[in-house]
């Protein structure tokens, strides 16, 4: 399912190399944002870390009123001001990297491989972090035609409540996976029958009927953004050192010199305000991006490489900690593509 999702938009139905759908690669800002402008939103965009010229690329096409897109910045990226004038809202699904997706000053959902974040742009404030390595298969609607479709659903206006709701879902073995992976298939094999045609309509009201289903349970079991108090400066640095730096597993030490502050002092302030140490930061990092590698990995990769590249060099321990962490071993990750 994850490759069907991965290659939409880059590859066509013999599994070649395709440009159908590029709209731009580039690493000038200007050219980024007047495409990104279109497709999604006015929004402003600033690298995080150190200054670096994107290498960004994005396709797109549409299915009803939906556009569906692959996106990267290929840097880090902090994301802010969407304009809600353009009517418009995003379904974010993370194909590789991760994402903070913030709801509140001080309250975030993280997004990792096949996990997607939900939020109508038109009618609430957001913001978003991508990661170095952060790759999105995005759905762009527009408001009133998903509002039109919620009321010929479910016979009467959506509570503008609802529009207000921003949640996290999906995951790699998730109904919305299942439900992204059959559009994109479509796509790929049969791309003049997508847009306006029966098959367009189609795969809109499936995609929209989903999509609202979700956001109206909501309203009565929301799920919880992660809550955390604002963190001194040196956790902040800690953590953007791990999530640059976690394939080469750096100590505490490390981490510490990285942070300007001592082993003693940092270790207190994950404690108290991320409810963890450094390492155990540390570790969630590298299982993720482990996780992610697997999940997207081309055909003859193996789970030895995989760990290795991310400092793993006792493969039976490593197997074990993994399985404890995702109920599964990594062999069957690797194996969920297919």
């Amino acid at each position: 399912m994850m490759e069907a999702i991965r290659n939409v938009l880059v590859t066509d139905a013999q599994g070649q190399a395709s440009s159908r759908y590029r709209l731009v690669a580039s690493s000038e800002w200007d050219d980024i944002r007047q495409w990104s402008d279109r497709i999604y939103m006015p929004y402003s965009v600033a690298p995080t870390g150190r200054p670096r010229r994107p290498d960004s690329v994005l396709d797109a096409t549409r299915i009803g009123h939906f556009t569906l897109s692959r996106f990267k910045y290929g840097i880090p990226v902090h994301i802010s001001d969407f304009s809600p004038a353009a009517g418009t809202g995003m379904v974010l699904t993370t194909l590789r990297g991760t994402a903070r997706h913030w709801t509140e000053p001080n309250a975030f959902a993280d997004t990792g491989v096949g996990d997607a974040f939900v939020v109508d742009n038109s009618r609430t404030h957001y913001w978003v972090d991508f990661d170095e390595n952060h790759l999105q298969i995005n759905l762009t609607f527009e408001h009133d035609a998903l509002a039109a479709l919620h009321e010929r659903w479910f016979g009467r206006p959506a509570d503008e409540s609802l529009w207000t709701k921003k949640f996290r879902l999906g995951g790699a073995n998730s109904s919305w996976i299942s439900l992204l992976a059959y559009v994109c298939n479509c796509t790929t094999e049969m791309p003049d029958a997508i847009g306006g045609s029966p098959l367009g309509r189609h795969l809109e009201e499936m995609i929209g009927i989903h999509l609202l289903t979700q956001w109206r349970a909501q309203l009565d079991q929301p799920s919880q953004a992660t809550l955390h108090r604002m963190a001194p400066r040196h956790v902040l640095a800690a953590e953007r050192h791990i999530r640059e730096h976690a394939h080469l597993a750096p100590t505490l030490s490390e981490l510490a010199r990285a942070s300007g502050v001592s082993v003693r002092t940092l270790t207190g302030a994950f404690r108290e305000y991320r409810g963890c140490t450094p390492m155990d930061t540390l570790r969630e990092q590298r299982l993720q991006g482990v996780r992610a590698e697997l999940l997207l990995a081309g055909k003859g990769t193996t789970v030895r490489t995989v760990a290795a590249a991310w400092g793993y060099v006792n493969l039976g321990l490593f197997a074990a900690v993994y399985k404890q962490r995702f109920g599964e071993l990594p062999s069957q990750t690797l194996g969920i593509r297919n």
